[in-house]
């Protein structure tokens, strides 16, 4: 009988080592260890607990708890520290932070995929969706788009428009999280094109300049990373690390657009 599957040797099969001027961003599909719920919410701070007991269905409150046991996991590899002291901790408007430790983080997840990203620095946002998207996106124009954002998705193809929508909402929920205001700021009052220096919002004035990347990601998935522009390398590692079958490496050394 084979070993029942075990998050930290998921972990134990990445990479850690985190240069200056570099995020990492870690996929992880949660479908592989829903087994691993316990060893998972014994992670957790018990805050986290106790927010995991609030969802209603099942598969909400694994996905939830999953993804947040691998969150600490990630991090106390990449702070070299134990999972449950991970200084993880939330601003004001509610952006995850580790105080004390010179690194910035983020967690976005969907249908199961959880999306991890670390770097050295104040901020960093990363979000993840399905695609094609579930419902359709036209009618968020006016909520998440510039006039000019959509002004050109209206002249694109029919068929591509609504693919093209959901690359820019990842790119706005990047950069919304990374400037640390989420819906606080309305999406359509700031532009989000991929490999441009974007400036805070006023609420969010402290922040740095970031720029927006399009992830590479397998057939089905659409992601964005949002980062200051120090940040000029971004490493992708799917866990486990044989799923990885689909997406094309995008470890650069540059922005990936």
């Amino acid at each position: 009988m084979s070993d029942p599957p075990s998050l930290r040797m998921l972990v134990d099969d990445g990479s850690w080592s985190l240069g200056e001027h570099e995020a990492l961003v870690v996929l992880f599909d949660s479908a592989h260890c829903v087994a691993c719920r316990d060893e998972a919410m014994d992670v957790l701070s018990m805050p986290e607990r106790e927010r995991s007991h609030r969802f209603r269905q099942p598969q909400h409150r694994d996905e939830y708890v999953l993804a947040h046991a691998m969150w600490r996991l990630v991090l106390a590899e990449v702070l070299d520290v134990s999972p449950r002291d991970v200084s993880l901790a939330s601003t004001s408007h509610g952006q995850p932070c580790l105080p004390g430790t010179g690194h910035a983080t983020s967690i976005s997840h969907s249908g199961g995929k959880i999306a991890v990203a670390v770097a050295r620095g104040g901020c960093i946002g990363v979000d993840i969706e399905q695609s094609p998207p579930r419902m359709g996106m036209q009618d968020l124009l006016k909520v998440v788009c510039t006039a000019e954002e959509a002004e050109a998705l209206r002249s694109l193809p029919e068929a591509m428009r609504d693919d093209a929508m959901l690359a820019l909402w990842t790119r706005k929920e990047a950069l919304l999280k990374a400037f640390g205001v989420g819906l606080l700021v309305a999406p359509s009052s700031i532009g989000a094109d991929a490999g441009v220096s974007i400036s805070p919002p006023a609420i969010a004035a402290g922040s740095p300049a970031c720029i927006v990347r399009q992830l590479a990601l397998p057939a089905g998935w659409t992601g964005a990373l949002a980062a200051p522009r120090a940040i000029t390398r971004v490493r992708m590692q799917w866990l486990p690390t044989h799923i990885m079958t689909g997406a094309r490496d995008a470890s650069e050394d540059r922005p990936v657009m």
